[in-house]
């Protein structure tokens, strides 16, 4: 029974995790003005987003996510090596995300 309701909220968890972070990339923004701009492109203004990059913000910011976990996994291995795998891995992982988080930026502003 335990297990089952570890299950149910592993999955609430995830759940509210990917909501926070759709919120948080603009999902009321591109659904407010950038229904007239539906293209595959990004718009180089601050002030409208579209669906596209909403959901590259939201891919941005779940890979960031995970190199932190990844880092966080490193607390709970006994080998010396494997911390330093996880750690190396997790910074690996978030430094890309944060690239690619300056790189969105950049483009947005033109």
């Amino acid at each position: 029974m335990k297990l089952k309701f570890s299950k149910i909220s592993l999955i609430l968890a995830c759940i509210y995790i990917v909501v926070f972070f759709a919120f948080t990339s603009g999902l009321i923004n591109s659904l407010i003005e950038g229904q007239k701009y539906n293209v595959s492109q990004i718009l180089p203004t601050r002030s409208i987003q579209n669906n596209f990059e909403t959901i590259i913000g939201i891919t941005i910011l779940i890979f960031g996510f995970i190199g932190i976990l990844v880092i966080y996994k490193a607390n709970s291995t006994n080998k010396i090596k494997e911390k330093y795998m996880f750690i190396a891995a997790g910074l690996i992982i978030f430094s890309i995300s944060i690239y690619f988080m300056y790189d969105l930026l950049s483009l947005k502003q033109g």
